[in-house]
């Protein structure tokens, strides 16, 4: 049935404002807070001795994130920033490369302005690693330096994940999970609902892990010696005796929002798929739209509209407002961009 454009224009714009009510009710959103104003914690480098960790620790827990060039670094601050804008009362910890703590280059005056500027954030430079043994793309070859969070031994659980996602939510209820050495979501996008457990393949853009040097030192050789990316060892070292995290609202893609099938999603529930109720919801989502850029890549106007999800015309009902998943998919992208420029800009 046609739609006439009055119509159309108020339907979208309907769903605008039920989106923006939904998220800001449920994740009690305040973007007048100052930003990382408390004296919470000061951010110091680590020694990497007893002392100094003890100086900066001031949770048992932390949230973790890895950094290996200036967009991925801007990456980071972003989701340091909206945890705490959520509340997120756990440690946070950034790993960088240990050649990023001293000089003119700009990643070092990014790490400066961090200090300076977001004292809670826990600096910890490690050594720099690289799989060379790849044809992947620089960024998964580089992608074995999140193990280094299995080295943050001064914590008893650390939630990694990946700075390509966007923190949508506290997610200081996971530390209180079952306690596992690793607890990863499954890779639902390549898993079919009926697939035995034992054969599903897990993720690791967003892992729950228990510090531990030896299973550190194990990854990173393993890594070096084999060529293998971060999921592929996960899903070889912790595939038996990995604990799973729900997959739905922790491991979502923004690329789900520009599916018509969401089965693999939704599993063997009998839920329905409302994408506002979904956003409301999640704690975490990760930017998967290929082949568009990931958000801080230019992007051309065709590469947008082509990944534009669609607003079909029998969408247009109470509990699915039209154009619902377009809304929500280019709030992501949107909420990005905003974030760069107010907490990157000042880096050049």
């Amino acid at each position: 049935m046609f739609i006439p454009s009055l119509r159309r224009a108020v339907a979208v714009s309907l769903t605008c404002a039920i989106f923006v009510t939904v998220l800001l009710t449920s994740h009690q959103l305040s973007w007048e807070q100052d930003i990382f104003g408390s004296s919470y914690l000061a951010g110091n480098e680590s020694q990497h001795t007893p002392a100094a960790k003890s100086q900066e620790r001031s949770s048992k827990f932390a949230y973790a994130q890895y950094a290996t060039d200036l967009d991925y670094l801007c990456n980071a601050v972003i989701n340091f920033n909206r945890l705490q804008k959520f509340g997120a009362e756990n440690d946070m910890v950034l790993i960088f490369p240990s050649s990023w703590t001293e000089g003119k280059k700009a990643e070092a005056k990014a790490i400066r302005s961090i200090r300076s500027n977001h004292p809670r954030v826990i600096l910890r430079p490690f050594d720099y690693v690289r799989i060379s043994k790849t044809k992947a793309s620089a960024t998964w070859a580089d992608s074995l330096n999140k193990f280094h969070a299995f080295d943050l031994t001064e914590y008893e659980r650390v939630m990694i994940f990946d700075s390509d996602s966007q923190v949508l939510n506290n997610m200081d209820s996971f530390f209180q999970s079952p306690r596992a050495s690793v607890a990863v979501p499954q890779a639902y996008w390549l898993n079919e609902p009926d697939l035995p457990a034992a054969e599903r393949v897990l993720s690791s853009h967003v892992m729950l892990i228990e510090p531990n040097k030896t299973t550190h030192d194990g990854l990173i050789e393993e890594s070096l010696s084999s060529g293998k990316l971060d999921m592929d060892l996960v899903n070889i070292m912790f595939k038996d005796t990995a604990s799973i995290l729900p997959h739905r609202r922790l491991a979502l893609l923004t690329g789900e929002f520009r599916d018509d099938d969401h089965q693999k999603y939704l599993g063997q529930h009998d839920d329905s798929w409302d994408p506002v109720e979904e956003v409301s919801k999640s704690y975490l989502v990760h930017f998967s739209d290929w082949p568009m850029p990931k958000p801080w890549r230019p992007r051309t106007k065709k590469q947008w509209e082509a990944a534009l999800p669609g607003c079909p015309e029998n969408e247009d009902t109470i509990n699915h407002p039209q154009c619902a998943n377009q809304v929500v998919w280019s709030g992501f992208y949107e909420d990005y961009d905003s974030d760069r420029k107010r907490y990157c800009k000042r880096w050049g």
